[in-house]
């Protein structure tokens, strides 16, 4: 038995995931139901790469730029000793 593979439009995901994050629906098979989605996880996929949520799950890193010179400095030394270390 051969399965019918749907593809959707970037728009239509985009749509979908902008509905839910402006909260029109309550769970994702309320959406799944009145836009005929039939996979479970369909939308919980496009959310994760077309929504905002995944965006407070990131670390931004601020670094001054004598920070960012103490690192690269560190690294060096570090390979300096790993180098000295194998040859000893």
């Amino acid at each position: 038995m051969k399965k019918n593979v749907i593809r959707y439009s970037e728009a239509f995901k985009r749509h979908v995931v902008k509905e839910i994050e402006e909260g029109k629906f309550r769970t994702f098979k309320e959406a799944r139901e009145k836009y005929g989605i039939k996979g479970e996880v369909t939308i919980k996929r496009w959310q994760k790469k077309y929504g905002k949520q995944h965006l407070l799950l990131k670390t931004v890193r601020v670094e001054m730029q004598d920070e960012q010179n103490t690192i690269k400095q560190l690294k060096k030394k570090i390979k300096q000793l790993e180098k000295a270390l194998a040859d000893a």
